[in-house]
């Protein structure tokens, strides 16, 4: 995963006020699975995408009884700091 991402990744963790680093480091290794399933050795911001709100969504709950976001609260900080809008 190139620096850049890696950093893009943490400000989006930062910006959704994931708490810890997990979401970070899931984030990373989950778009490295996916370019390799694939059968790539870089990973490209659409791999960060795809998994990006499979890794944080459920990380966004600070109440228990909250519904899980559907990804779109993800997705929406993952436009804006990749600067995809």
């Amino acid at each position: 995963v190139p620096y850049d991402f890696r950093v893009k990744i943490s400000q989006i963790c930062s910006e959704l006020n994931v708490d810890g680093i997990r979401g970070d480091i899931v984030t990373n290794r989950a778009a490295k699975a996916l370019a390799a399933f694939e059968g790539r050795t870089e990973v490209t911001p659409e791999d960060i995408y795809r998994v990006v709100p499979l890794c944080l969504r459920h990380r966004l709950r600070k109440d228990p009884l909250a519904d899980i976001d559907s990804g779109d609260k993800v997705r929406d900080v993952f436009k804006t700091v990749f600067g995809m809008e």
